[in-house]
């Protein structure tokens, strides 16, 4: 038997190069539970910082030290998934500073590259005398904003691409794992975009054996279709506030610091799954029950949603507009009229945008 964990969302930014600095231990509650799989699997949304700048056409950048990438070993990880929106941040240059961390420390990695094919490339690993393909991939409206002259490759999700993928190694291996980079649209939701599932169906009909996606950074049902789960988004593993642009971008400590750790465990012809609810307390990560009770409602109201789409429109409308309207002004204890003062036209258009 094969033990995978799966995490969400990693960005080990601003405040994190803080904590490691002063050899705090963030992850010292769930590390133990980690270092039992035989492989662990995170999204590393945030890059270290170099010295030739920043992408400016990005916004908001996330970046970090890259001794702090050091809290990847304290959690056992060994792949990490980069097609993701802040491939380039940094640049080239801490783009390579972050690669040449994770190749020194026998971290895998995929999903991009220093060309279309380096960023094409699967992993195929051999665990437990199962055989796995992992293929990750980023869709557009997640809105990498990449200059034209940009350095480093990904690996754009198309459906028909995809498809292509999964039935060219489907005979070569047991499983094949789809990691996507998704649902731009419903960032901050607590649902996928309407579209989602009928996609993620016609991947499983193609051959995919398990899809774990990210990005929302909130923590989105999943789905059993034909015997195969679907996670729309893990949400945020780790996530500190964004300092960008001379601007904080507070993480909404209600939808944002609750994920779940996914460790399934594979025979060579089924498997059974885990989930560990855990949430960030001031950016220390603790097992958290309560996570997995809210997770079971949103999941039973899904399953309604999903079949009705004036419904989802209603909660598009209210998550994109209502909810991220009151914690622009209200959330995390900000004060209205401070806040009211610092608006306008140009912030009123990128809020709108999302």
């Amino acid at each position: 038997m094969a033990t995978i964990s799966f995490l969400g969302d990693i960005s080990l930014n601003n405040k994190y190069n803080y904590l490691y600095k002063n050899r705090e231990k963030p992850f010292d509650k769930i590390k133990n539970f980690l270092h039992k799989s035989d492989l662990v699997i995170g999204n590393l949304e945030c890059m270290a910082k170099g010295k030739q700048g920043e992408n400016l056409l990005k916004k908001p950048r996330l970046k970090t030290n890259t001794e702090t990438l050091n809290y990847l070993k304290d959690l056992n990880i060994s792949l990490v998934t980069l097609a993701h929106n802040h491939i380039y941040d940094n640049l080239l240059d801490g783009y390579n500073s972050t690669v040449q961390f994770l190749d020194k420390n026998n971290i895998m990695h995929l999903g991009s590259g220093l060309s279309e094919k380096d960023a094409k490339e699967p992993i195929l690993k051999e665990i437990c005398g199962i055989m796995f393909c992992f293929l990750n991939y980023v869709t557009h409206d997640t809105n990498p904003s990449l200059p034209t002259n940009a350095e480093v490759y990904l690996n754009w999700f198309d459906e028909i691409k995809v498809i292509k993928d999964v039935k060219k190694y489907k005979n070569q291996v047991d499983y094949i794992i789809l990691l996507l980079h998704w649902g731009g649209k419903l960032e901050g939701g607590y649902y996928p975009d309407f579209n989602q599932p009928e996609i993620a169906h016609h991947l499983i009909d193609a051959g995919v054996d398990l899809i774990v996606g990210g990005h929302s950074h909130t923590l989105q049902p999943y789905q059993i279709y034909k015997g195969k789960y679907i996670f729309y988004s893990l949400g945020n593993f780790c996530f500190s506030d964004i300092h960008s642009d001379g601007i904080i971008k507070e993480i909404d400590q209600k939808k944002r610091t609750e994920s779940i750790v996914l460790s399934i465990f594979f025979n060579k012809n089924s498997c059974s799954v885990e989930m560990i609810p855990i949430s960030s307390k001031n950016l220390y990560l603790e097992f958290d029950g309560m996570v997995l009770e809210k997770y079971k409602k949103r999941i039973f109201y899904f399953r309604i949603i999903k079949k009705i789409k004036i419904l989802w429109e209603i909660y598009y409308l209210k998550c994109r507009y209502i909810d991220t309207t009151i914690f622009y002004f209200l959330g995390n204890d900000r004060k209205f009229f401070e806040r009211l003062k610092l608006l306008n036209f140009g912030r009123i258009k990128r809020f709108l945008k999302g």
